[in-house]
């Protein structure tokens, strides 16, 4: 899997690690992602919702990941 440098530091791309499977493994997980096969869950709420946004995770009720919006 090719990376680009300038496109992962100007769309704020994070490359994150695994100390579990093997190379082979994380090869497989790549071309998984590169075919379009992994869908992203991502909600965007605003930051005054983050106490309802605590109780739903708590409660086991988010899918995915939430992101918090701290610009009005």
């Amino acid at each position: 899997m090719e990376l680009s440098i300038v496109k992962t530091v100007l769309d704020g791309i994070k490359v994150v690690g695994s100390l579990v499977g093997t190379r082979k493994d994380l090869a497989e997980a790549f071309d998984f992602a590169a075919q379009g096969s992994v869908v992203l869950v991502v909600q965007k709420r605003p930051v005054e919702d983050a106490p309802e946004i605590f109780a739903e995770m708590e409660a086991g009720k988010i899918n995915g990941r939430m992101v918090l919006d701290f610009i009005k």
